[in-house]
């Protein structure tokens, strides 16, 4: 049985992050693989050691430095451990993500600095960068180890859906780009944005592929729900990762039109505004999103993951953009890949305009065909390369 190190971003109490590492993994131990992820701290986690060799490919002044350096270092550690003696809605939101990553994550030995990742002997036949924004060149720390310049260059060394979160680079970043590809055997990336990128800086071929999150199924899912959650037998779920009164106006359309109640998952443990009717869920781990998503009988997002959850769940949904942000294309992207489009809703348009029964409660057999294509695309990705 081949041993897989996937290094990603994780420890960041962040559910999008948290649920791709998980996913990835999980998955290919369901394709029979010993898999495990390189317990390599985020650049902000509180115990993350800066050294000579961290420094980022974008370099920020002095004045940015300082201000990263205190918010990250300095701050934040400072604020949770104070809030946190006070909230119990913090204390349990970080007891409910921890006790997700040891009922449910696989962790090597744990790195705390690029030294010591570098340093350490790696028991893996293969080696795998995987999913969320791990190729941004504005990342605050080395790119290197997301490129897998820590592997043995005698090991496989891959990547499964990576993304830059932007659509262009600077060129003056290119040379050092195209030797960071030089690393890696295959290149896997998770938006069409990504495969230009690669092709433009490397004159390499890129695969996209499914983000983790949709290979598995809402069955396996619902495998990471621990403790169920006391919940409305029939609600409204709003997920927004930029709070926008366009999703709580749908919210309350469905609740005056279907009488369903409204549920919503914040995005922080303390400091969330209250809104009549709404029941805020502060201290949800990422079981608790599971489990939430799974029991919707609709949802209201602004949020990627979100958006993926609801069309892997068969959940109804819209999906809630502002017109020009520069980060609507993955949502936009993923929903044609699905035959979804028509599931994108812009927060000008109010929801009495254009919600009908038909529309907002169609079925998902088309899109679950789309989507079951594209995954069987992307473990083949895996299978091939792997071998």
């Amino acid at each position: 049985m081949k041993k897989i190190g996937i290094i990603t971003v994780s420890r960041t109490y962040n559910f999008g992050a948290e649920l791709q590492a998980y996913a990835l993994q999980k998955k290919l131990q369901l394709l029979g693989y010993n898999a495990e992820i390189i317990d390599y701290l985020y650049y902000k986690h509180k115990n993350y050691k800066q050294t000579s060799g961290s420094k980022p490919l974008v370099q920020f002044s002095p004045k940015e430095q300082l201000k990263k350096y205190l918010l990250y270092r300095i701050a934040t550690p400072i604020l949770d451990d104070f809030v946190s003696l006070f909230s119990k809605s913090i204390r349990n939101r970080l007891q409910n993500f921890e006790s997700f990553h040891l009922s449910h994550v696989r962790f090597s030995n744990q790195y705390r600095s690029l030294t010591e990742l570098n340093n350490a002997p790696h028991p893996y036949d293969v080696f795998i960068v995987g999913s969320d924004q791990v190729w941004n060149p504005a990342t605050g720390t080395s790119l290197s180890p997301y490129f897998l310049e820590f592997a043995p260059k005698d090991k496989l060394r891959m990547s499964y859906a990576s993304s830059f979160g932007v659509s262009s680079i600077d060129v003056k970043y290119h040379e050092a780009y195209k030797r960071y590809f030089s690393n890696l055997e295959s290149i896997a990336v998770r938006e069409e944005d990504g495969v230009a990128l690669v092709k433009q800086i490397s004159d390499r071929e890129a695969t996209r592929v499914l983000d983790p999150t949709l290979l598995l199924t809402k069955d396996e899912w619902c495998n990471v729900i621990d403790k169920p959650q006391p919940l409305p037998e029939k609600y409204v779920l709003i997920y927004m990762l930029h709070d926008t009164d366009a999703i709580i106006n749908w919210a309350y359309h469905l609740k005056q039109k279907r009488g369903l109640q409204i549920v919503m998952i914040c995005k922080r443990a303390f400091a969330n505004k209250k809104y009549p009717d709404i029941i805020n869920i502060e201290d949800a781990g990422p079981s608790q999103f599971i489990e939430l998503f799974s029991k919707a009988s609709f949802v209201a997002t602004n949020s990627f993951h979100g958006t993926a959850f609801s069309v892997n769940f068969n959940v109804p949904f819209v999906t809630v953009l502002k017109k020009g942000k520069a980060n609507n294309s993955r949502m936009l992207n993923f929903l044609t890949l699905v035959g979804l489009g028509n599931r994108i809703v812009w927060e000008d348009v109010a929801p009495e305009r254009i919600f009908s029964e038909d529309w907002i409660f169609s079925d998902f057999s088309n899109s679950n065909n789309c989507l079951s294509y594209e995954k069987e695309n992307s473990i083949k990705y895996l299978l091939d390369k792997i071998k």
